[in-house]
């Protein structure tokens, strides 16, 4: 529909302008010539101008110019010149113009070969034909500029969209991978939470292929994952875990990009060494003001050296770099690393 509508345009502006031509001619030939006469020296005019516009824009442009062959298209060029000329003065001899005396020039047969290198109607069917060939090349310029705009445009969305799809494509199994290893050490122990780890693990699952497939979620949504996501890692914890929560004032109204904020806070997780307890923590808080969405999270560092999970890198490289195509200029990420803490400050504009 869309591409009916553009053709449809492009077919109304073209009308317009030949219309808008012929009415000129007419004005002009009509100073010495008859309605009936001067309407047929214009339709000639058009007709002869408008085979040389689209001749030298949909053949020699994009056979010669395009292919970088221009000595053949100058060539070209010359002939049609010599043959739009010979054209409108073969046309000549048949129509009927009024002589000095004010009474019609008689019909007569033309010359096979008239003399064509010679008179003032040399000078000016050259000078017209290369304003027709100019406006002609300039409208075709134009219009491979507009084409290739067009084709960055669609490149540049379907990589975006490509890049996207990777994106999450890497950030989805890493989850799934980090659950697995969290249900295999349970189920290793016998432990009786593991029935229930795995039910948060099919809740999350169902979030990620389903209903994470669409461009934006509800806030609602990502808040729900995050909780189950929280009690899915303070499952495996024995004894209290210093771990703040507040996920109240936010919005749930508000539509993000799904799969956004979680890498922050499993990396509060697999960092902090919360397991492990002796002094570790984890502050988490997710708000919104208006169109502004604004995640804190908090949490300690080990003093003691620990070997860092090797696929940990991919969360935090992936946010944000899905941050910078999806909201540029419309975030702002701070990360700041203490010697007993390491904490994310992001802030989102959605609207």
């Amino acid at each position: 529909m869309v591409r009916f509508d553009s053709d449809l345009k492009k077919i109304m502006l073209h009308l317009l302008f030949w219309l808008g031509y012929y009415i000129l001619a007419f004005y002009w030939f009509a100073q010495v010539n008859d309605p009936e006469i001067a309407a047929l020296i214009s339709f000639r005019i058009v007709f002869i101008h408008g085979l040389l516009f689209y001749l030298n824009t949909y053949f020699l442009l994009p056979r010669f110019v395009e292919r970088g062959q221009y000595l053949i298209y100058l060539a070209a060029i010359i002939l049609l010149i010599m043959a739009i000329f010979y054209l409108i003065k073969f046309s000549n001899e048949w129509l009927p113009f009024r002589d000095h005396m004010g009474g019609f020039r008689k019909l007569r047969k033309p010359a096979l070969f008239p003399r064509i290198f010679f008179g003032r109607g040399l000078y000016v069917s050259f000078a017209s034909s290369l304003a027709i060939l100019f406006i002609s090349s300039i409208y075709w310029i134009n219009a491979q500029s507009q084409k290739r705009k067009q084709q960055a445009i669609a490149l540049k969305s379907e990589n975006l969209e490509a890049e996207m799809k990777f994106l999450k494509s890497q950030t989805n199994p890493h989850f799934l991978f980090n659950a697995l290893n969290n249900i295999y050490a349970l189920s290793y122990t016998q432990a009786p939470a593991a029935p229930e780890m795995i039910m948060k693990l099919s809740e999350m699952l169902r979030y990620v292929l389903y209903e994470s497939n669409g461009k934006k979620v509800p806030l609602a949504k990502e808040i729900e994952y995050i909780e189950n996501y929280i009690a899915f890692q303070t499952l495996k914890i024995e004894g209290e875990a210093d771990i703040k929560v507040n996920l109240e004032n936010a919005d749930p109204n508000i539509e993000v990009e799904p799969m956004l904020f979680i890498p922050f806070i499993e990396n509060s997780f697999k960092h902090s060494k919360i397991e492990k307890g002796s002094g570790s923590w984890i502050d988490i808080s997710l708000s919104s003001e208006g169109g502004k969405i604004d995640l804190k999270v908090s949490n300690s560092i080990p003093k003691e050296a620990f070997t860092k999970d090797q696929t940990g890198g991919i969360g935090l490289a992936n946010s944000k770099k899905r941050l910078q195509l999806l909201y540029p200029d419309r975030h702002r990420l701070i990360i700041q690393q203490e010697e007993n803490s390491f904490s994310v400050y992001l802030t989102i504009y959605s609207s």
